[in-house]
């Protein structure tokens, strides 16, 4: 790649924008496309949940397939100052999921002299990112 010249990359760049734009204009296609599906499916999914729950059964069969009850949680926080203050003054620590701050981290490790965070891996790798001339 060493001495490229600036109109092969300006191609190269060029290239790259457009195939990015394409690429998200496929996105937003596909996710319109598939709209009506995802909503057809939920609305027949509610219809099954409704009897389900309304008949007492776990699940029902048939020759096209089965439809079941599955259990989904979710766990979101209300106040995280309350969880926190609850999770460390009991000692509840299974309750939460610690995860360390990147740029955190690398401040650490910068005022540290290039020594760690224990239990830490970090790494740093050079990428390329492209952007559009305004």
């Amino acid at each position: 790649m060493e001495g490229m010249d600036t109109g092969m990359l300006e191609k190269m760049i060029d290239s790259y924008i457009t195939l990015r734009d394409r690429k998200e204009e496929l996105i937003e296609k596909h996710k319109a496309e598939l709209k009506q599906y995802n909503e057809a499916m939920d609305e027949l999914a509610g219809y099954l949940r409704g009897h389900l729950l309304s008949q007492k059964l776990q699940s029902i069969s048939c020759d096209a397939g089965t439809a079941f009850l599955q259990r989904q949680r979710s766990a979101t926080v209300a106040d995280m100052a309350i969880f926190r203050e609850f999770v460390i003054s009991n000692s509840n620590f299974d309750l939460a999921d610690f995860r360390p701050k990147k740029d955190a981290v690398e401040g650490y490790i910068e005022e540290h002299k290039g020594e760690g965070v224990p239990g830490v891996n970090f790494t740093v790798r050079n990428g390329v990112l492209v952007q559009r001339r305004s």
